[in-house]
């Protein structure tokens, strides 16, 4: 074997330790820091709350395969923009921050924009960051940034102009 060989072959294994460090580490923090917003399977949801000051506090549940809204009055639901609030369950995430990290009232926590209740899970909408649009959600203990698109008042935009389900 010559000399060239042998540096190439510890270059390939340092690369490799390398490599499988990287993902090792990657791995811990996916599962300590899940890529969604929550464990939640939307396909599952069955009860969804939904306060967006300053309409009423709405709620609905899943009931013979459809939604129907059941406070503050009682009338069938518009399936596909109840759906597309439970599938905010799984909102990818950027990034992660303890809530300690900031405070709610530099952030638009302190009276959040929009609360969503997903099972008994609440989220609770905040403000934008000021350089990569990216919207502050309470979840728990915990503060999330997502994509400003994936919030409560957005979803029910979609293909209508009012925000009534």
């Amino acid at each position: 074997m010559t000399r060239a060989h042998r540096k190439f072959g510890i270059l390939v294994l340092v690369a490799a330790v390398l490599v499988a460090t990287v993902l090792w580490v990657g791995r811990r923090d996916y599962l300590g820091d899940p890529p969604g917003l929550t464990a939640i399977d939307p396909a599952n949801v069955t009860r969804i709350g939904l306060d967006i000051p300053p309409i009423p506090l709405q709620t609905f549940e899943k009931r013979h395969g459809g939604w129907w809204r059941v406070a503050p009055t009682a009338a069938r639901a518009d399936d596909a923009r109840v759906e597309r609030l439970a599938r905010l369950a799984a909102t990818p995430v950027a990034r992660w921050l303890p809530a300690s990290a900031v405070a709610p009232s530099k952030v638009g926590l302190q009276h959040p924009s929009a609360t969503l209740t997903l099972d008994g899970v609440r989220l609770e909408y905040g403000g934008l960051t000021a350089l990569d649009d990216l919207r502050y959600v309470r979840v728990g203990d915990k503060l999330a940034l997502v994509p400003r698109q994936y919030s409560p008042e957005v979803m029910l935009a979609k293909n209508s102009g009012d925000a009534t389900p």
